[in-house]
């Protein structure tokens, strides 16, 4: 449908964070004439409860969505206090400081253990430092490469699952009423995952505003794996509309079978990507690295102000504390990093994810009405021209 139509179902383009919403003239076009979405009664759902879907995901996100990220300005990414996770070490970090405090008061007061530091600096530096080193950059290599996998993960989900619209779209529309549900089932899918990986039971009905009423939400919220109840309804909805009986002829046999064949694939991938986010989430680290560097980097930090007070003096307070902070903080990343899945400043939007899918199967269905309604208008002008 080209820009110049101006009919009920066509956009107008109104940029609203970067999303094309109905204008209001539609809205109000779409509700004058429902007759013209006949067969497709999901559209006027769909616009009516794009806004507060839009609404419902950005507060849910809102935490990730207005944290600074790691493109910024240089500057900008400095001054941070929420995105620096400093409540993964925060405690050990307070021990360290306290423990030097500690030892440098004792010293002070001639009632600490005196020692040349540079009696034990040598194996000191060699073994702690050296094995420290390369323990740290371990872990924080693990965990950026584990939140990069799960990103990688949710792209190739919102892939399939736009794949999986176009094809239900294209070969179901024989089927309005099937159809409407594997792609409404298709809508649930995305935010059943975003549920089940972060744990959360109850379902906010404003994500799935114009997908799902409101009192069928409550169902999800009881069932242990909703992400899979909402994959084998899509599959379900689809053998409906696709259906294969002793009255089915060969060739329409044949094509309901392939196109199946085809769809299932989409799905079963869904359901192997929503199993990887699912490894990931329960697969942390081997305990036996995260111990090893813990322990090691305890006793180096603990062990610096017995070391160093005799060159450093007061000074070894706030060295030991800046020293603790930063090889803390590497740590800190990592875990921060190893399962971004809940709503914390580094972790993955996935309420954003949710949001611009839901809007893109939007979109699509209502592309697929407007370019059906529109060809049954073409077809009936040829027709009239040519019985003329």
């Amino acid at each position: 449908m080209s820009d110049e139509e101006t009919g009920p179902g066509s956009y107008e383009k109104i940029r609203t964070h970067d999303r094309y919403l109905p204008s209001t003239a539609e809205h109000r076009s779409m509700f004058e004439d429902e007759n013209l979405y006949e067969g497709y009664p999901l559209v006027i759902s769909l616009a009516s409860g794009r806004k507060t879907r839009k609404v419902a995901f950005e507060t849910s996100g809102s935490i990730i969505g207005n944290s600074v990220k790691s493109n910024e300005q240089w500057l900008k990414t400095i001054f941070l206090i929420r995105e620096r996770a400093i409540d993964k070490f925060l405690v050990p970090w307070i021990i360290i400081t306290l423990n030097a405090a500690v030892w440098v008061l004792l010293d002070e007061f001639e009632l600490g253990i005196h020692i040349r530091a540079e009696t034990v600096a040598s194996l000191y530096n060699l073994v702690l430092t050296t094995a420290l080193a390369f323990l740290l950059v371990f872990r924080l290599n693990r965990g950026a490469v584990r939140w990069w996998d799960t990103r990688g993960m949710w792209g190739l989900l919102v892939a399939e699952g736009r794949n999986l619209s176009i094809s239900i779209l294209e070969h179901t529309n024989h089927a309005p009423k099937h159809r409407d549900e594997a792609i409404s089932w298709l809508a649930i899918f995305f935010v059943s995952v975003k549920q089940h990986i972060r744990d959360e039971k109850m379902f906010d009905s404003d994500e799935l505003a114009g997908f799902m009423p409101s009192n069928k939400i409550l169902m999800l919220s009881k069932l242990n794996h909703p992400g899979l109840y909402s994959a084998s309804n899509i599959t379900h909805a689809l053998q409906l509309a696709l259906p294969i009986t002793e009255a089915t002829s060969a060739a329409i046999g044949s094509a309901y079978s392939s196109t199946m064949r085809m769809m299932e694939k989409h799905i079963t991938r869904l359901v192997e990507l929503m199993g990887g986010l699912e490894r990931v989430k329960a697969t942390p680290l081997p305990t036996v690295y995260v111990t090893h560097l813990r322990t090691f980097l305890l006793i180096y930090l603990l062990s610096m102000p017995f070391l160093y007070y005799a060159l450093w003096g007061w000074y070894t307070i706030p060295a030991v504390s800046l020293t603790g902070f930063i090889l803390l903080g590497i740590d800190g990343a990592a875990a921060e990093c190893e399962s971004p899945f809940n709503r914390r400043a580094n972790h993955l939007n996935m309420d954003k994810f949710c949001s611009n899918v839901l809007n893109e199967i939007e979109d699509l269905y209502v592309q697929n009405a407007d370019r059906r309604i529109h060809s049954v208008g073409e077809n009936e002008k040829t027709s009239a021209f040519v019985e003329n």
